[in-house]
């Protein structure tokens, strides 16, 4: 059963080599995750502590989910995280995410918007049923506002505030869109809204039935694509910024010609091909 993510549609468009390193070769590389990943999940776990005890009728103080953060953060952390951008420090981005935590409770205190329905929500539907083509992804927070409204909310640390124009061409929540609109069937209405957390801002659209269908179809038409190329073995570098971020730079033949034979010969490149 094919099965992609938002993600793995990202990871190819963003760098073909990419989803093939970690899609099809599934390459082992030590652990290297950007302290913005780091701090994204500490984030989205200190916010579901928060969701989940109130789904229980227990509402947590700030100073409260500021302490489970900081507990988090101190528990998980490990040296194999690193800073990227340079003149940062990780008390800089400690700060940033208590302050992104800080804002959006202030803001939705006492978080009785609607009924949530679940936090770190799986979802998982058919996309193309007779091909037996299946999406995945989480929702952050699925709220039910009654008579077949619903709302899913995304929460995002990202430092860039994007544009109503970005966020209505947004493929991720309209995706999950689909998911909720066949697995609840009494939806009628579904509302995006996205938490730029950093900014205090929210950001807010909607879909027709019209534009659900073209997702649907372009989303096909990509995924055709990817598995085309795939066969072909055409899967090449794309060096971007991004790269700064990527955990197999040290194994990609872009930036490392050791690895180029390894990937050449079809054999997938291991963590030992890369060097350090």
């Amino acid at each position: 059963m094919p099965t992609f993510s938002n993600s793995r549609l990202n990871a190819y468009e963003n760098c073909p080599l990419q989803y093939r390193m970690r899609y099809v070769d599934q390459v082992e590389v030590p652990r290297r995750e950007s302290i913005e990943a780091f701090l994204g999940k500490r984030v989205h776990e200190a916010l579901e502590y928060l969701y989940r005890n109130v789904e229980q009728g227990y509402r947590p103080t700030l100073a409260e989910v500021i302490a489970h953060f900081r507990e988090a953060w101190a528990r998980e952390w490990t040296d194999a995280i690193h800073v990227v951008r340079s003149g940062e420090t990780v008390a800089g981005y400690a700060a940033i995410a208590e302050r992104c935590l800080t804002l959006y409770y202030r803001r939705h205190e006492p978080f009785d918007h609607g009924r949530t329905v679940d936090v770190e929500m799986l979802v998982t539907y058919p996309l193309d049923s007779e091909r037996d083509l299946h999406l995945v992804g989480y929702i952050d927070r699925l709220v039910d506002m009654g008579g077949g409204h619903y709302e899913i909310h995304d929460y995002k640390t990202s430092r860039r505030l994007p544009s109503q124009a970005d966020v209505d061409r947004d493929r991720q929540l309209a995706l999950y869109q689909l998911g909720v609109s066949q697995q609840f069937k009494d939806a009628t209405s579904v509302r995006l809204v996205w938490h730029y957390l950093a900014h205090d801002t929210m950001l807010v659209s909607r879909r027709t039935p019209d534009d659900l269908r073209e997702l649907r179809r372009r989303v096909i038409e990509l995924i055709d694509t990817i598995q085309g190329a795939t066969a072909a073995g055409h899967l090449p570098p794309r060096v971007t910024p991004l790269c700064s971020w990527c955990e197999y730079k040290p194994v990609c033949p872009a930036w490392n010609p050791d690895a180029h034979a390894a990937l050449k010969a079809g054999n997938g490149i291991s963590a030992a091909d890369g060097g350090r």
